[in-house]
């Protein structure tokens, strides 16, 4: 049986998330799992522990991000462990910033949450206090990371309105998911990180050279960083190995990419069929500093 997340008062409203509406600060209430601000707007908890922010008309869709098939396929191909070179790696980064695992770290597009079950289980046998965040646009992922149990704060809402003020997060860390530069920093401290992780050349090409005749490399997120001076460049890692995928988590590795939209009917039986699937995984890190973070304010 899965036990909610409670919310503890928090010390402070710069703690809180803060309201769609109006942009005050979210207060938790009296009342079980509500939330309001000032204006008597007001937002229940689920019953996991996370809270649904995403108003209607930040909406593009009926449901919005990865599909409920996607997910649930990453969270197993992840589960399985193929990509613990790349967690680790992410992991080591955090530990070995100025502030280690003493900090608030945010996760966007936090997905079902593998990442920061990693990060909490690297932070409680280190016997330091790391505070997380998470947030995904979907409401499903943010449910399977809630029932994870992490001691986490979690929100459903767009990386590009993100429901938190100013200069709260030390780490942002983006694991192939799109950001919004101005509102990453906005939420940053000033001189914050912002960890970037994006495909290399050769992420996946054993999968890929099934599916299309001539492979293009992935060109990952980076790009829309570099277009702005939000963010400066301190240092690139890479991962690169070679796995072996088997069985079943074939088939997951290829639901849970954009690859199984541009599959044919015909190469996903072919893929089904197959006992095992050798691929490089190739991973960048690219570590940014926060450039245009504002000093902190009093009484937000």
């Amino acid at each position: 049986m899965t036990t909610p997340f409670t919310y503890p008062a928090p010390r402070s409203t710069r703690n809180n998330f803060k309201c769609p509406n109006c942009n005050q600060a979210l207060i938790p209430q009296t009342e079980a799992r509500t939330f309001a601000c000032s204006n008597n707007h007001s937002f229940d908890s689920a019953k996991e522990g996370y809270l649904n922010l995403l108003v209607v008309q930040n909406k593009r869709s009926r449901q919005p991000g990865d599909s409920d098939e996607m997910i649930r396929s990453r969270q197993r191909f992840l589960s399985a462990g193929y990509y613990h070179d790349l967690t680790d790696a992410i992991a080591q980064c955090i530990e070995k910033s100025a502030i280690g695992f003493n900090q608030t770290l945010f996760d966007i597009g936090c997905g079902e949450g593998h990442y920061m079950q990693q990060l909490r289980e690297a932070a409680t046998h280190a016997s330091t206090d790391l505070q997380l965040v998470g947030m995904d646009i979907s409401k499903f992922a943010v449910r399977l990371a809630a029932k994870r149990n992490l001691n986490a704060r979690l929100v459903v809402d767009s990386a590009f309105n993100i429901p938190l003020f100013e200069n709260r997060i030390d780490t942002a860390l983006s694991v192939f998911s799109p950001i919004s530069p101005q509102e990453t920093s906005r939420v940053l401290k000033p001189s914050g990180q912002l960890i970037m992780v994006g495909p290399g050349e050769q992420h996946l090409s054993g999968l890929t050279e099934l599916i299309y005749e001539k492979n293009t490399p992935h060109r990952g997120n980076y790009d829309t960083l570099e277009a702005t001076d939000y963010f400066a460049l301190q240092q690139q890692i890479e991962v690169k190995k070679t796995i072996t995928v088997e069985g079943a988590a074939i088939l997951d590795l290829l639901t849970m990419t954009p690859y199984y939209w541009h599959c044919t009917p015909e190469q996903q039986i072919a893929l089904q069929q197959l006992d095992r699937l050798e691929t490089p995984i190739h991973f960048y890190l690219n570590i940014y500093k926060n450039m245009k973070g504002k000093a902190p304010q009093t009484g937000a």
